[in-house]
């Protein structure tokens, strides 16, 4: 009759399994926390993205509600495509301040929001285009406000036809709303803003 022995050790297959168990759940651990990590960055981004829009409409909205009442064309409005993609631009008169992004400006300017293409990319930046009304010299200054930005739609309420109009171009009368969709680059639902503007009619 033989006599079991006692076991004082692991076989080489126990220690192989138990080793294939610890790297199975370190990789687990791994991938939770790298996915955990991705999403706390997307959803920082999308936060910061969505706060860089919101303070440009702001700024839009103020600009828009304190537009001169007896200025002609103190807005206007155009509808473009680049690419087959929305890229409308609106002009406004302002004065030194929020508008022109700066307190030292003298005297009256015409400011467009556009798009602009980033230099080596296939992406756009939207800004604002800063010059001196009924200026000869052309001289401009471009400010750049939010990169990659794929489209930008801008539309106006007239009251009197019940609808949006693609562009702008009455010179004695504002719209009732200005409806503004941003898209940002690798986003299918844009941002969108209306903004109500006073009403306002220039005297004959």
């Amino acid at each position: 009759m033989c006599c079991a022995r006692n076991r004082k050790g692991f076989t080489l297959l126990e220690v192989m399994l138990a080793v294939m168990i610890l790297a199975f759940i370190a990789l687990s651990i791994y991938r939770f926390v790298l996915v955990s990590l991705q999403a706390v960055k997307i959803s920082t981004d999308d936060t910061t993205q969505k706060g860089a829009v919101q303070s440009l409409i702001a700024v839009l909205q103020e600009e828009f509600c304190n537009l001169a009442p007896q200025q002609p064309n103190a807005l206007t409005g155009e509808a473009h495509k680049f690419n087959e993609k929305a890229s409308d631009q609106v002009e406004w008169l302002t004065q030194a301040g929020n508008g022109l992004f700066t307190q030292s400006a003298a005297g009256q300017w015409k400011v467009t929001l556009i798009l602009r293409p980033q230099a080596k990319t296939n992406t756009y930046t939207l800004g604002i285009l800063r010059q001196v009304p009924d200026n000869s010299n052309k001289d401009e200054n471009w400010l750049p406000l939010l990169p990659n930005v794929d489209a930008i739609e801008i539309r106006y309420f007239d009251p009197r036809l019940n609808t949006w109009l693609e562009k702008w171009s009455d010179a004695d009368t504002r719209p009732a709303l200005i409806r503004v969709r941003i898209w940002r680059t690798a986003q299918t639902v844009p941002y969108t803003a209306v903004i109500q503007l006073p009403p306002s009619r220039i005297p004959a």
